[in-house]
């Protein structure tokens, strides 16, 4: 039986040209860059989170030129619902999450405290 996965989606507006924005994005993302998880599991609202969650979801982004001569970062994060509800979170979590990543991204971004 196959797993049904699900798509959330947000998107920020971030002050640099795209290609920056993508360099940014590649330091943000690297290895030990400060958008990688820093331990083995993630704390939301105070409830530790499984390590589990990470190996249901798969990502992309996406860089697109704005009206303001900066960029719209899309992330787009498939997901296994079921594991979402075993963790007992509600299905707009992931959604919220992407949302903070991206504004953490942003604030690092336009050099700002993430």
């Amino acid at each position: 039986m196959a797993t049904e996965m699900q798509t959330a989606e947000s998107s920020v507006d971030v002050k640099l040209p795209p290609e920056e924005a993508h360099k940014k994005w590649l330091e943000w993302t690297g290895e030990g860059g400060p958008g990688m998880p820093q331990g083995t599991s993630e704390k939301v609202g105070g409830a530790q989170i499984s390590p589990e969650l990470s190996k249901v979801e798969a990502g992309t982004a996406n860089f697109d030129p704005s009206d303001d001569d900066g960029t719209k970062v899309r992330m787009q994060m498939r997901y296994n619902p079921s594991v979402i509800e075993q963790e007992g979170l509600r299905p707009e979590w992931v959604e919220q999450r992407i949302t903070r990543y991206l504004s953490r991204f942003k604030n690092f971004a336009e050099g700002k405290p993430a």
